[in-house]
């Protein structure tokens, strides 16, 4: 189980990776357009719909692997005991959150596709499209929040935590 997790947030970083790539060749394919007079219709809405399904896929992967910023001033005061209590806490208000936001995306998407609604822009698109990656990438991040819950609770370090300086 830990194998398939583990590939599974290193996949949607993978893919969050390929989007930055797909928005910097877009991009640069608009600039050398632009140059021979090519004008290519809806590229700032793609880059757009890109930088947002990077941002989400890319949050399980940067929080496995400690990227996350993290204030840990006044926690170093406490006890070791308390520390710890704290972590779960937070862990578990920070889960609750994210699945929230998680099951309101999904939400948003089924009701996209449902009411058929297309994009503004000049190529328009079913809007669930960028949508879905976005929904994938919250609840990826649900899931890899609940796995270090689980991993705490078995009185492992949690992934977080173990990559600290």
């Amino acid at each position: 189980m830990r194998e398939t997790l583990d590939k599974l947030y290193t996949g949607a970083g993978l893919v969050a990776g390929a989007c930055i790539v797909l928005i910097t060749v877009m991009i640069l394919v608009q600039i050398v357009g632009r140059w021979f007079g090519i004008i290519i219709p809806s590229t700032e809405d793609f880059s757009g719909y890109l930088l947002a399904a990077a941002s989400f896929l890319a949050l399980a992967y940067t929080f496995r692997h400690g990227g996350h910023i993290r204030v840990t001033l006044l926690i170093h005061l406490l006890s070791s005991s308390l520390q710890q209590k704290l972590m779960y806490l937070v862990l578990a208000i920070f889960a609750l959150v994210s699945g929230f936001g998680a099951y309101h995306l999904c939400y948003l998407v089924y009701e996209s596709w449902s009411f058929n609604e297309l994009s503004q822009g000049y190529i328009a698109i079913p809007i669930w499209i960028p949508q879905l990656p976005m929904a994938l990438g919250a609840v990826i991040f649900f899931i890899a929040l609940i796995d270090d819950i689980v991993i705490s609770l078995l009185g492992q370090i949690p992934t977080f935590l173990g990559l600290e300086e």
